[in-house]
């Protein structure tokens, strides 16, 4: 498609093509801000029911407002082009973080944490989003997670192709398990899906971020398919021992192959990561990771709240040292 602008927006450059259209880089004159443009395409937009739909969801998508989630703008049309305008999450995808090995276990424990935080979110505005893999999640160069295409996972490649694969799963092409290695069970079998899905697909991210292995990547899609189901893997402080073992658990919990033993909701799974991420600062004689503590925010009130933090940690921790002293003397 070529096109210079569409409604209020400069076309800058085509950046890509997904589920619903072609996706360009594009500048909003109204705000004066850069957006992800999506042109809807002339498939879907042919059938009104279909494109109805679309737009349904869309909407209601624009109600999700996270640091950790890029924001859908605007809804509309032009010249008999429909379009979605979203926040232009500028950085590498999640995948390119990792390149393949281990992160940190603290730097993956905070992005861990903002991913689950911005998905909470969006679990509050009544959406899932279903297709949660690395690819789905930017970096930017701030070091900040950024969730995209929230709410809309049954108009992207990778929303259709977890459907695909509870239908046809030896059918799935090579290339798709990238998209299958994050499929929960449940939609490994076309059972019914709600948020703890996404608790599923947060928890299969997080052990590869601190393993540098997705735990049920197989060597065909089939096989992946299989060890979603079947759901065994080591625990990730085996397969990378500088994992603190608490995190064995949580993980052990979000990956249950039993949507009822889950950490009930992303909120829940995002506190527990908290707590593994303060453990291991106090291990490491960090007590005090504000990143983990609180969404990224560098405004007064939130660098006071910081210190008054550290403060009271500080606090804790002389106390819980007197208290030592003072058992071991007697």
């Amino acid at each position: 498609m070529s096109i210079t602008s569409l409604a209020h927006y400069n076309v800058l450059e085509r950046i890509g093509e997904g589920g619903i259209g072609e996706v360009f880089r594009a500048r909003d004159t109204k705000v004066g801000r850069t957006v992800a443009l999506k042109i809807v395409s002339n498939a879907l937009a042919a059938d009104r029911a279909t494109l109805e739909r679309l737009l349904a969801d869309a909407a209601a998508a624009t109600a999700v407002s996270h640091p950790n989630v890029a924001t859908l703008f605007d809804v509309g049309d032009a010249n008999g082009r429909h379009y979605l305008a979203y926040e232009f999450a500028a950085g590498r995808s999640l995948r390119e973080e990792m390149g393949g090995a281990a992160m940190n276990p603290r730097r993956a424990l905070d992005l861990a944490v903002q991913i689950a935080d911005g998905v909470a979110d969006g679990h509050a505005h009544g959406l899932l989003h279903g297709d949660l893999r690395p690819d789905t999640i930017i970096v930017t160069a701030k070091g900040s997670a950024k969730v995209l295409d929230f709410g809309l996972a049954p108009w992207t490649k990778g929303g259709a192709a977890r459907e695909r694969a509870a239908q046809f799963p030896d059918s799935m092409p090579p290339d798709s398990i990238s998209v299958l290695a994050y499929l929960s069970p449940e939609q490994a079998i076309g059972s019914g899906v709600d948020q703890r899905t996404d608790v599923f697909s947060l928890g299969t991210i997080t052990y590869e971020m601190v393993t540098g292995r997705n735990p049920f990547a197989g060597p065909t899609a089939a096989d992946t398919i299989v060890n979603v189901i079947q759901g065994r893997f080591a625990p990730p402080s085996e397969a990378n021992p500088a994992v603190p073992k608490e995190l064995d658990a949580v993980i052990a919990r979000a990956l249950h192959g039993d949507i009822a033993q889950r950490q009930q909701s992303a909120a829940a799974f995002a506190a527990e990561l908290r707590s593994v991420g303060a453990i291991l600062d106090v291990r490491t004689g960090d007590a005090v990771r504000s990143s983990a503590l609180l969404p990224i925010d560098d405004t007064p009130d939130r660098r006071a709240a910081g210190v008054l933090i550290g403060a009271l940690a500080v606090g804790a921790a002389a106390t819980a040292a007197a208290a030592v002293w003072w058992w071991l003397s007697r």
